[in-house]
């Protein structure tokens, strides 16, 4: 396969399990703050049904609804369940885009083919929110796929590594 096939290869297949990662950190993001609006939820349910005109449930309602809408804005603000589903998608997404470069031979696949599946690959890089991939998971998929293509937002970040200054100051010194 063409060299540049190759690294486009390289770099839908890491973007791929990027975003199979954090779709499943989402997932469980999701999950744990759902669990306290179904406590809630139980919890008025039965505080409602104890009310009698001797006992009132007037002031643990209020704590027990405010708590709930506590939990229900966090998770709004943060938008969890969209972010988990947009992560799902772009990794199917990403994972159809693999597969169709793996499809072509060597001698089928032409520049101009390889070009319009850079430009696929352009298109879904730029709808992924790397910024709500944490720092772990990033760090983790560049150590998993060390000596493969890394994506531009892999690559350049400098994940895990300590820069070095002599690297540094050759690439400033090939710039000048």
């Amino acid at each position: 396969m063409e060299e540049r096939a190759q690294a486009l290869l390289d770099k839908c297949e890491i973007c791929c399990l990027l975003c199979q990662k954090a779709s499943a950190r989402w997932s469980l993001l999701k999950f744990i703050f759902n669990i306290p609006l179904i406590l809630t939820s139980s919890i008025m349910c039965v505080m409602n049904s104890m009310s009698t005109a001797e006992v009132s449930m007037k002031m643990p309602n209020v704590i027990v609804n405010g708590v709930s809408v506590f939990v229900m804005s966090i998770n709004n603000n943060l938008k969890c369940a969209e972010k988990f589903e947009l992560f799902k998608s772009l990794s199917n997404s990403y994972l159809a885009l693999a597969h169709a470069i793996e499809s072509y031979d060597e001698d089928s696949l032409t520049r101009e083919k390889v070009n319009e599946l850079t430009e696929k690959y352009d298109v879904l890089v730029g709808g992924t929110p790397f910024e709500d991939v944490p720092n772990s998971i990033k760090t983790q998929v560049i150590q998993m796929n060390a000596g493969r293509a890394m994506p531009l937002h892999l690559n350049g970040g400098f994940y895990g590594k300590k820069r070095d200054s002599k690297e540094l100051s050759s690439v400033r010194a090939s710039i000048v």
